[in-house]
């Protein structure tokens, strides 16, 4: 049986809390896409360097509108599979992308540095993307942002860099992110390599 018809009224959202309702809910998702981390401990990490790459790739996580697949046998050595179902514009306020997530020991020694966020990546198959998007990311903090780069057939290491600001210790969870395809159109990347440096003073 239909609910009534004044019922169906309360479910309306007036115009004045569309908006915040509809950020609190972007945030959400992207913190919970960042919440689903894998544990694999493969990742390697110095005083001043997070690397992710061989085995290591299997533990990336892909946020709402990405896929991620480990191909250990993939051409030129491992690597990480992408893919976007969804376009940049459409899903990329709302989702992580393809996240790498800085291990506990590497999170605190970022605070206050500059840093590079390197990316070794290629494309594969017909009609490829031209660009990706990549960045670093302190959730519910800062981060680099979005950041667009190009990409092409071979491998190639696309990189930004930013002044990380005061991170308080503990609080907060890091990542590389990458968006595989800004149009979504479901095109794959080869990711064989995801490192962050400490750049010296």
């Amino acid at each position: 049986m239909a609910a009534p018809p004044h019922i169906l009224n309360r479910l309306y959202l007036p115009d004045w809390a569309f908006f915040p309702v509809a950020a609190a809910l972007a945030a959400g998702l992207i913190i919970l896409a960042f919440n689903m981390r894998f544990g694999g401990g493969t990742a390697m990490v110095s005083d001043t360097a997070f690397l992710v790459q061989g085995e290591a790739l299997a533990d990336l996580t892909a946020g709402p509108g990405t896929s991620v697949r480990f191909d250990p046998n993939a051409p030129d050595g491992p690597a990480a599979r992408l893919r976007a179902s969804a376009s940049f514009e459409l899903a990329g306020n709302m989702s992580a992308g393809v996240a790498a997530f800085a291990p506990n020991e590497f999170e605190t020694r970022i605070s206050g540095e500059r840093i590079r966020v390197v990316v070794e990546a290629r494309t594969t198959g017909a009609n490829p993307p031209s660009h990706i998007k990549i960045g670093y990311f302190i959730v519910g903090y800062s981060g680099t942002g979005w950041q667009e780069v190009p990409i092409g057939p071979e491998y190639t290491s696309v990189s930004v860099e930013w002044d990380a600001t005061d991170i308080p210790a503990g609080q907060y969870r890091e990542a590389i992110g990458i968006w595989p395809d800004i149009e979504g159109q479901n095109r794959e990347i080869l990711v064989r390599r995801m490192r962050v440096d400490i750049l010296p003073h």
